[in-house]
This record gives structure tokens, C-alpha cells and sequence, in this order.
């Protein structure tokens, strides 16, 4: 059957049935069974509000005629975007020529889908070489791949709906918060697909800022940048946590880490006033608070835990910390196997309560999240199901990554690593350790190890000391900083003597840490010698 123009346009025959026109269209048009569930089309009206196949025509001419034209749209269009089985897969086959830096004019595709045996299904020669005759202009390329974006994003809106719609009308076995979440997840993918064109910036509209920036750190007679742990050392060695930044924090098991993390989260929530939120994959909620009352208020955190024992000065001191944390933003998630998805569904939510409360001048470092902290990255449920652990975690770092870009804010993740550091006789941490798992090496910002010795060596000369290791700066030095660890408070608190090796000999800090600083002496760097970096783990990492 000839398919003529007013049928593509999505033009009513009248002296056809509706029905039948849609699905003559459907048969002719789009092969289904080749396409993956996000872009079948077959459950779409034949409405050109959700797709113009004059626009997908033209950036298919602007292609085969414009040698420029692609430089200028790779990118920013893929071949999910066009509605025509035939236009998606003609642009399919400029997009491999154009990557093996051959021609994409008509000839060279016409060739090139004859060689694949995919002429017939994008149209045939004739309906390649008709493109051409499109109504088109080269200059208005990125306009018409505008007008084929938004048809996708309303194509999209129609599913995610359709998926909400589902949600909504499942048995009752989910609580309102659940349901809310997943449904704004559905929403948020969408969002999450729409290609960032500002993400191309040009250096001449950008050096003006940056030189400003420095000009303004240069009158805070050089403050340090970023968020500041509380952690004297730790700060002047990594100049903060700033935004866009992921931070790795690895241990195994036992070292502490979320203690750590949480201990960071506290401080800065504490020192700043600035909102934070805390995602807890293992632990509930209820012992993170414990935990953060333990630390603050300097009660062991069994006495809190059982409610034995407690004076006088315990609860003086409980209500001190119950003061201070209330004048915070401190936001807790304590469910388990979370995705990365649902964790943006948090910080929106979080965000937009946060704009809504804090909407004056003078409140307005507390009008977004200043930073988010993941416990822990491993069980963290990935957004699909994958063959590998490795790919596994790749994603999941990958997409911790890009939420921190996209939030603007530093994410810490808490990360586990694998008992073949025990199998050495130097059991600090290294580099090496993560390696294989998955890409947390690339694609961290900074990676803090967490190592105490007597955890392994109960008769350690150094009882409640701990190392935190700066294994990966990719802007500044790496190095160790010492601090002091009170098991029983679950806290980490700076030494009285700030003592740490790295290339650098930066001014001391003067942030004040929220917790008691203790001040023993701890100072043989034999017992600090770092391993040979050359000495890999051949085990999986986790």
C-alpha cells in the first residue's frame, strides 16, 4: 500500500475510517518488534501534537546536505526522537558514517542502508531521495530539532502518566509517601532525559566569573572554599567539600565510616545552618539520632541505646544537643534498597520545602540542600538489572555523580570495601582497593580511607587514633590527616596537635569543631609509612 503525504502529516481521509487509517499507518510506518519498549509508538493517537514528521524530514536534509550540519546537532538528538520508523532508522545510518568521518550526503546513505540490508525499511531510494526535497534550511537546524525534542518529551509525558495511572490504581499495600515517590520518579525520568544544551558554554562569557570568584576568596583572606568538615587538617588539605563533587568515603567494616559520615553531616549542619540530607540504606532512623545525640552531647551511646544508667549531667548535656540540633535542617531517609532516581525525588522535595520556609534574604543560605550524604554506595538498588556487580556499581557511581552535578551540590556516598585488605600484612587502605569496582575511581572527586590500628591490633600503642586518608584529590594534594576516635561516643574529633603528611604546608584552618578535642601524643610516622602503591589486591573488591 502507497502511503501519500496527507497520511504522514496525520491528515483525516473521510472516506476512510479513523480506525482503520490508523492502523494501515501503524503496520506501514512503524516496525515495533525492532524497537526497544521506550520507543514504541503504537499506543499513540495519530495526533501531531506528539510528533511532525515535516521537522524530523528537514534535520534528515539538513544531514545529507549540510556537511557542518552535524558537528552542530551530535548530541543533542538521538534516533529514539523521531516518530517515522523510516526517518529513525536513515538517521541511524548518518549517525554511524558521520562517526566514521565519512560522507552522509544521499548517495553515501542510500550505500550505506543497501550494504545493511536496511534500504527497504527506510523507505526505499525514492523516499531518501524525496527528503532532499523537503522544505528546509540549514541555518534552522537546531529549531527543528526543537520542534522534534518536544514532541519526545510529550511522548514521554503520555507513558510516564500512563505509568502513574498504574501506580496509583495498584492494590492498596503501599503507603501515600511510596506512591507519591514513585510516581514523581516516573516524572523526574523524563526530565532526566532532556539534553542540557547549556552544558556547552563559551569561555569567553565564562573567564570574567571565574576571576571573580578568586578576586572574592582572595578578600576572605583565602577561607577555605568549601564545606568545611570540622576537621581542621582534613579541611586544609581538600579545601572543603564543594558543589558538584562526589566524595567517597571507604572502609571496611568496623572503621567507622558511618560515624565519619554522619559526624561530617552533623558538624557542617551544626557550624553552617545549612540544610543537609542524609540518606541511611542499613541503619533506621532512629539509631542515626542516637548516634548524633551520643557524639554531641558526649553520652556513650549504649546508655542512649538501653536508657540505663543516664545522670544527671548525661541528660544537662542531652538537652544541650537536643537545643542545637533543633536549630537545624537536618533531613533523614531511612529506607532501604533506594534508587539514585528516588533519591532526586528526595532532595526536589526536600528543596522545594525549603524554598517555600526559608524565602527571605536573610534566610537564604537555608533555601536548598547544601549537601547529601549516601550510607551506603553497595546498597544502593540500581535503576536496572545488570550482568556484572562491576557494571553494576559503575552505574550507580556514574549516576551519583551526575546528581551531584545536577543539584549543584557535593554528595558524599559511603563505600564498603573488601576483606582482601586483610589478607596483608599493611592493612591501610590504598587505591588499589577500588579497584574493579565498578568506575566509584573515576568518577569520584575525592576519596577519603578510613583506617584505625586498633581495630585490627588490640594491643595497638595507639588506641583511639584514626588515619583518614586523602587517596584521590583531583584538584589538590592527597595526603593523611590524624584524628581521634572515641568508640563509645561513636565519634571522630580533631587532635590537639593537627599532624598530617602531604606536599603541601598549607595555614592551619580556624573552623571549630563541634566535638571535644582530646590531645595525646601521636607521632611516629614509621607506623604511618604508606604501603608501595605498587602492591595491588588481585581480589574483587567488594
Amino acid at each position: 500500500m502507497q502511503t501519500n503525504q496527507e497520511d504522514l502529516d496525520g491528515d483525516q481521509n473521510p472516506d476512510q475510517d479513523l480506525e482503520s487509517q490508523e492502523q494501515d499507518l501503524e503496520n506501514e510506518l512503524y516496525d515495533t518488534s525492532e524497537l526497544e519498549d521506550n520507543v514504541t509508538e503504537s499506543s499513540f493517537e495519530l495526533d501531531d501534537g506528539v510528533y511532525n514528521l515535516e521537522a524530523e524530514r528537514a534535520i534528515l536534509a539538513c544531514l545529507m546536505e549540510d556537511e557542518t550540519a552535524w558537528d552542530r546537532l551530535t548530541g543533542l538528538i538521538k534516533e529514539a526522537d523521531f516518530y517515522d520508523y523510516r526517518n529513525r532508522k536513515i538517521f541511524e545510518t548518518i549517525q554511524t558514517l558521520a562517526n566514521q568521518n565519512r560522507p552522509t550526503d544521499e548517495i553515501s546513505v542510500v550505500n550505506s542502508l543497501k550494504d545493511s540490508n536496511t534500504l527497504e525499511k527506510a523507505g526505499g531510494r525514492d523516499y531518501v531521495g524525496d527528503l532532499i526535497l523537503t522544505l528546509h534550511d540549514s541555518y534552522r537546524l537546531l529549531d527543528y530539532k526543537d520542534i522534534v525534542r518536544t514532541r519526545t518529551i510529550r511522548r514521554e509525558l503520555i507513558r510516564a502518566s500512563d505509568n502513574v495511572r498504574a501506580i496509583a490504581t495498584q492494590p492498596d499495600n503501599k503507603s501515600v509517601t511510596e506512591i507519591l515517590t514513585e510516581s514523581e520518579v516516573e516524572i523526574l525520568r523524563v526530565g532526566g532525559r532532556i539534553v542540557d544544551e547549556r552544558a556547552v558554554t563559551n569561555l569567553r562569557n565564562e573567564a570574567d566569573g571565574v576571576i571573580e570568584q578568586v578576586r572574592e576568596m582572595e578578600k576572605r583572606g583565602g577561607r577555605i572554599p568549601g564545606l568545611e568538615s570540622g576537621y581542621h587538617g582534613l579541611d586544609e588539605l581538600t579545601s572543603g567539600f564543594r558543589d558538584n563533587d562526589l566524595i567517597i568515603i571507604a572502609a571496611r567494616p568496623g572503621m567507622g565510616k558511618t560515624a565519619f559520615s554522619l559526624n561530617v553531616c552533623t558538624n557542617i549542619a551544626l557550624n553552617t545552618h545549612q540544610p543537609m540530607l542524609f540518606f541511611s540504606l542499613e541503619q533506621d532512623r532512629d539509631q542515626l539520632i542516637r548516634r548524633m545525640f551520643a557524639a554531641i552531647a558526649g553520652v556513650p551511646y549504649h546508655k542512649l541505646d538501653r536508657g540505663e544508667n543516664l545522670t544527671s549531667k548525661d541528660w544537662e548535656q542531652l538537652e544541650s544537643a537536643r537545643i542545637s540540633l533543633s536549630e537545624t535542617e537536618f533531613f533523614i531517609v531511612d529506607k532501604p534498597g533506594t534508587t539514585v532516581d528516588e533519591m532526586r525525588a528526595h532532595i526536589r522535595r526536600v528543596n522545594r520545602h525549603l524554598a517555600s520556609t526559608f524565602n527571605t534574604e536573610q534566610d537564604a543560605h537555608k533555601n536548598r540542600l547544601a549537601m547529601v550524604v549516601v550510607d551506603y554506595l553497595q546498597l544502593i538498588t540500581p535503576g536496572k538489572n545488570y550482568n556484572s556487580r562491576v557494571i553494576e556499581l559503575g552505574s550507580v557511581s556514574r549516576a551519583l555523580k551526575a546528581m551531584a552535578k545536577e543539584f549543584k551540590i557535593p554528595v558524599i556516598s559511603v563505600a564498603q570495601l573488601n576483606r582482601n585488605v586483610e589478607n596483608r600484612e599493611n592493612k591501610r587502605p590504598r587505591m588499589a582497593d577500588l579497584r574493579d569496582s565498578g568506575e566509584i575511581e573515576q568518577d569520584a572527586d575525592l576519596i577519603l580511607f578510613i583506617y584505625r590500628d586498633d581495630e585490627y591490633d588490640k594491643e595497638s600503642p595507639y588506641p583511639g587514633k584514626a588515619e583518614i586518608i586523602v587517596g584521590k584529590h583531583r584538584n589538590g594534594p592527597c595526603g593523611e590527616v590524624r584524628l581521634d576516635f572515641k568508640h563509645t561516643l561513636m565519634k571522630f574529633s580533631n587532635e590537639g596537635e593537627d599532624a598530617y603528611r602531604a606536599n603541601v604546608s598549607p595555614q592551619m584552618s580556624t573552623a571549630v569543631p563541634v566535638v571535644s578535642v582530646e590531645d595525646p601524643e601521636f607521632h611516629d610516622e614509621d607506623k604511618y609509612q604508606r604501603e608501595d602503591p605498587s602492591e595491588d589486591s588481585d581480589g574483587p573488591p567488594f
